[in-house]
């Protein structure tokens, strides 16, 4: 695959070096790009000038501008478009990348329908370079069956469940039907990244983008195409037929029970160079406004969350951008029809409750006929017929008792069930959350820019998000999400992302960790009785550089009592704890501690604020040493200032272990005002520990 990708890098090269500068009609098609796509409007629209007025047509419902009439037009008068490139030089890098890529795939689109429909003017260089790694994966297929699946694959207006499904009738193998199409998607892949950086060269007087990769996630339906164009039906050209280009999507596949199926969800990973901050340029294609796909980008322990506007076909922090169903929104409908819900059921349902309340009330009916029974024997061994209604009693009792005791055991049977189907549901849930990667950050707006406690910010008008530069190279995970359009998500609203990386402009110095006023947020969640949190304490060591620029911290630690309300305290029935062992429900997921960083100055302020539920607690998890100064014998609500405080302190601790105050952590810890028992005691504890 190495040599066929080189290959392919080769020729693309070849073609790019023959022009430093855009053809008439790729300016016509630059004319088109940028004033279809919102974001390059915005910015560029001004940068290029008509010697006459737009052409305009006549549509059912409104008027629009007709971009063939208009090429057509460049192309008999060249010199009508006047195009200000030196404007479009000093813009932003991550805006020349989206032109060019989209320069690229409107160029590779036709000269792929060429093949399809005009044979005679296709590139037969560039044909025999795509078809070459194709015909060696489709060696084992006769001659014919193999031209007719290049044409197919080849086809760039034929979204891929077509592709596999004609693929099927031509009896292509599943395993073969997956090479392929993976190859594909790398050669479109391969193409676009080095024709793109010849378009892109032309744009920014020759600068380099740093890297590009193409993510497709969905279930291949297919959607609107590039541009929001379609292609006319060829055989029926009054009628709409697919997206433009929509056969360009880059899916990655994969076989299951013998049939090619997509992957669910995608990632890439690139590498950022050292000592220069980077930016980090999304297009999107294919939105659809019921939707909100979602992009994360993951850089080192920390993750950045964009959510897709269809609005504007563009990306925000801001989750509540659009009306759309992201991700996350289908991860709390999960949560709540999956595990909420059924756990409320659980507790609101009084029948197994009644029922051993019942056996209970049995049991010491036995217990008692019993004993008169033993009495009688002793006192009137004679009264036969009084010891036999007695045992009469008893039977009956019994019977009743083994029916109750059968219907428990249906009734346990039934929540057993009940339980594993949500532990089940736990398992997937936590599969769905693990997709948005770490420690999601947050971020406070100013206008047009987001900016997050990293040194990040991202520019809605540029669409960049500029990550801050570091004294080595790094490798980010970019991941795209699309929404499903059921809650298990089983089909998944159909997008592409082209993600692009390139140099920022004006790249600042990292400055303090924040701004004064501005804070950001980590989260450790905590089962319900532990002072130690389920996931890893481990910050971005950019985060920690950033700490160490101050000379002082100054904490605050405190502490808030939680509503939880999927709580029970009936013990009356096995896994009653269930919740204390998986805390996946919404309200036990607010079980966690937050710490929040400030800079004022030279100085670091640190605040930390435990959370507990209201349910009393032993700290039965925290050692026994503590608990034995502490006098914890019993559960007590009153227990959470301690179970808060030594949640607090010890990720305060491990925060300061990995920063330069480590040797001064114990004297920081003092600062804290100890005017109350609990936390006076606490300090102590820690201190006598070391």
């Amino acid at each position: 695959m190495r040599q066929v990708l080189t290959v392919i890098l080769f020729t693309v090269s070849v073609l790019c070096t023959a022009q430093n500068h855009l053809s008439i009609e790729q300016e016509a098609w630059l004319y088109r790009i940028v004033h279809k796509t919102p974001v390059l409007q915005q910015n560029w629209k001004h940068y290029f000038s008509f010697d006459k007025q737009a052409f305009r047509k006549e549509g059912r419902f409104r008027s629009y501008y007709d971009y063939n009439a208009i090429e057509a037009y460049q192309k008999l008068n060249p010199k009508s478009l006047t195009i200000h490139y030196d404007r479009i030089q000093s813009s932003s890098y991550g805006l020349i990348s989206e032109a060019a890529i989209k320069l690229t795939l409107w160029e590779l689109n036709l000269e792929l329908k060429k093949y399809i429909y005009q044979t005679d003017q296709w590139n037969d260089s560039l044909l025999n370079k795509f078809k070459l790694p194709l015909n060696k994966l489709l060696s084992g297929v006769s001659k014919k069956k193999k031209q007719a699946a290049l044409n197919i694959i080849l086809n760039p207006s034929l979204p891929i469940f077509k592709k596999v499904e004609l693929l099927d009738k031509l009896n292509i193998d599943a395993e073969v039907q997956k090479l392929v199409l993976n190859t594909w998607g790398e050669q479109i892949a391969a193409y676009s990244r080095l024709k793109s950086q010849h378009f892109f060269g032309i744009l920014s007087n020759q600068q380099n983008l740093v890297a590009t990769t193409f993510l497709a996630a969905g279930e291949g339906s297919g959607t609107a195409g590039l541009l929001y164009e379609y292609e006319l039906n060829p055989q029926d050209s009054s009628k709409r037929w697919y997206g433009k280009g929509i056969g360009l999507f880059t899916y990655q596949v994969r076989v299951r029970k013998n049939q090619v199926v997509l992957q669910p969800q995608v990632s890439k990973k690139l590498v950022l160079p050292a000592n220069q901050a980077i930016a980090l340029h999304t297009s999107l294609w294919g939105l659809d406004s019921s939707f909100k796909p979602m992009l994360i980008i993951t850089d080192d322990s920390i993750s950045y969350h964009l959510f897709a506007d269809a609005a504007t076909n563009g990306l925000s922090p801001n989750k509540d951008v659009s009306k759309g169903i992201s991700h996350i929104e289908r991860i709390d409908e999960y949560r709540q029809k999956k595990i909420e819900n059924p756990l409320r059921e659980i507790q609101d349902n009084g029948l197994l409750k009644e029922n051993y309340r019942q056996k209970e009330v049995l049991e010491q009916q036995l217990s008692t006929l019993e004993s008169e029974i033993d009495s009688i024997v002793q006192l009137a061994p004679s009264n036969t017929d009084t010891i036999a209604y007695k045992k009469r009693l008893i039977d009956a009792k019994l019977s009743t008792l083994s029916k109750k005791e059968n219907r428990l055991k249906e009734l346990e049977r039934q929540l057993a069930q009940k339980y594993k189907d949500i532990n089940t549901a736990e398992a997937s849930l936590q599969k769905m959350i693990d997709l948005l990667g770490p420690h999601p950050q947050s971020w406070t707006n100013e206008d047009h820019l987001f900016k997050y406690a990293t040194g990040a910010s991202f520019n809605t008008i540029t669409q960049d998000l500029i990550l801050p530069s570091d004294s080595t190279k790094r490798t980010i995970e970019v991941r795209l999400i699309a929404a499903g359009y059921t809650l298990e998500g089983i089909k998944k609203d159909e997008v592409q992302a082209y993600v692009s990386l390139t140099n920022a402009r004006e790249a600042k110095p990292i400055v303090t960790v924040l701004p004064t006023h501005v804070d950001t947020m980590f989260q450790y969640y905590y089962h319900p009785d532990e002072t130690l949190p389920y996931s890893p304490l481990h910050f971005d060591s950019r985060l920690i550089s950033q700490i160490n620029q101050h000379s002082f911290v100054k904490i605050k630690l405190e502490e808030l009592t939680i509503a939880d309300s999927i709580k029970s305290t009936d013990t009356s029935y096995k896994n009653l704890q269930r919740e204390y062992q998986q805390p996946r429900t919404l309200n036990a997921k607010n079980r966690t501690t937050h710490i929040h960083f400030q800079s004022e100055a030279d100085t670091l302020n640190i605040r930390i604020l435990a959370k507990c539920d209201p349910v009393p607690t032993r700290l039965h998890l925290t050692d026994s040493s503590i608990r034995e100064v502490l006098n914890v014998n019993a559960s007590s609500a009153e227990n959470n200032k301690y179970l808060a405080a030594l949640r607090g302190l010890y990720l305060l601790e491990s925060v300061l272990n990995q920063t330069k105050f480590k040797e001064q952590k114990h004297s920081i810890i003092n600062q804290l005002p100890a005017n109350d028992k609990e936390l006076s005691t606490i300090i102590q504890l820690i201190e006598a520990e070391h």
